[in-house]
């Protein structure tokens, strides 16, 4: 089928030490260990399930190692990334591993994983300012990093692409994933006047989502 011949076209061609061929993807710097676990060092194999896709085995397409030692579908994992997160609401499970949760590591989603960590770190900035704000801290510093990016929910802004402030999240936990990321706006973007900051502009000025 075409869909077999694309696959083809798109694995490494390198037939490793083991005389298997290797299952990852052409033109990657590193070839993954053999998915028929030949060095015995996997904890899957080809036979394993895709565990973003469940419908192929490991061995019927392309593969990635990350960083933690997982594999999985290259094409199933670089559209998990693609897609991002469901809703309105900005959420970063889909930079982890599904197996591990380690934060995703591979030289062939670095261009693509750049920007969205830059993104993960900005709004986890505003929601500790946002947390000091309110008074709040807990005993350790990542117990009030997570306690803050599970409280408050930020907004991409379909203008800028800046994370903005959308209140706290139990305030949004109806709003449903039926949206129009066109009514995204930040403040600083919005067309309504608003005051702004002389030490930091617009980019801390807190609205939520609103039709320009």
């Amino acid at each position: 089928s075409s869909d077999w011949l694309e696959k083809q076209r798109l694995s490494c061609k390198v037939l490793l030490s083991c005389g298997h061929h290797c299952g990852g993807n052409e033109g990657d710097e590193e070839c993954p260990p053999c998915l028929r676990n030949c060095t015995g060092e996997l904890k899957q194999d080809a036979d394993d399930m895709c565990v973003i896709c469940f419908t192929e085995s490991l061995g019927c397409a392309p593969c990635v190692q990350l960083s933690c030692g997982h594999i999985l579908h290259t094409e199933c994992i670089s559209r998990a990334v693609h897609n991002r997160w469901i809703g309105p609401r900005i959420s970063f499970a889909f930079l982890h591993c599904p197996i591990c949760k380690s934060l995703l590591q591979h030289p062939a989603l670095e261009g693509v994983l750049e920007p969205l960590i830059a993104l993960k770190e900005d709004v986890q900035k505003k929601s500790m300012m946002r947390l000091k704000y309110d008074g709040i801290a807990l005993e350790t510093e990542e117990d009030t990093l997570e306690y803050a990016m599970t409280k408050y929910a930020y907004y991409q802004c379909f203008k800028c692409n800046r994370a903005y402030f959308g209140g706290e999240a139990h305030c949004q936990a109806d709003a449903g994933d039926d949206f129009n990321s066109e009514d995204l706006v930040c403040g600083g973007c919005s067309n309504l006047q608003q005051d702004v900051c002389p030490k930091h502009g617009t980019e801390y000025l807190e609205y939520k989502c609103r039709r320009r």
